[in-house]
């Protein structure tokens, strides 16, 4: 996991960078250098790097903690699963090969409920990658949508009326709920 994420830092630090070696530019005077903004799709790209960057940068800071709570519960999930797992598994195949069993917990546990525990620990720790891998994805969304609706319009114009309504007919009174749309 962690050569993964090493990688995977090396790659956005380098993939972003444009090369200089075939450019010549000329000098610029440093007072009168203006930065130039960086694109949305870089700052969105550098923003996804960072769990609970993209709610750092639309100022939602109370979000972060609930952030970094989800991955840390999921990453002890997966810790805890992996290793258990690799446990069973190991006196799952010493119970096969005929040899006794080393580990006192499962010492005096049949071979097929080895081979049930084997599975179900298997299936919970790959259920913490993908719960992981939601995560990730569900912070990415909620810092798109939250940037997206800053700019929403919410002034006294957009107003939703909710009143009860009664309609009248030939075949008696009916009652319902009426909701008004004002843009």
């Amino acid at each position: 996991m962690k050569r993964f994420l090493s990688i995977l830092f090396f790659i956005a630090l380098f993939w972003f960078e444009p090369s200089h070696a075939q450019r010549v530019e000329p000098k610029k005077d440093a007072a009168t250098e203006v930065k130039e903004p960086m694109s949305k799709v870089k700052k969105a790209t550098l923003l996804s790097l960072v769990p609970g960057g993209g709610q750092i940068y639309n100022h939602r800071l109370w979000k972060v903690p609930i952030i970094y709570a989800g991955f840390g519960a999921l990453i002890y999930s997966f810790q805890f699963y992996n290793k258990t797992y690799n446990e069973v598994r190991a006196s799952y195949i010493e119970s096969i090969n005929g040899l006794p069993i080393t580990n006192p917990e499962y010492a005096n546990v049949s071979q097929d409920m080895l081979y049930n525990l084997r599975e179900s620990y298997r299936k919970s720790r790959d259920l913490s990658v993908i719960g992981l891998a939601g995560w990730y994805a569900f912070n990415l969304i909620d810092a798109a949508v939250d940037a997206h609706l800053k700019e929403f319009d919410v002034s006294d114009k957009l107003t939703l009326k909710i009143s009860p309504s009664y309609q009248y007919s030939y075949a008696g009174q009916y009652g319902g709920i009426k909701l008004q749309l004002k843009f």
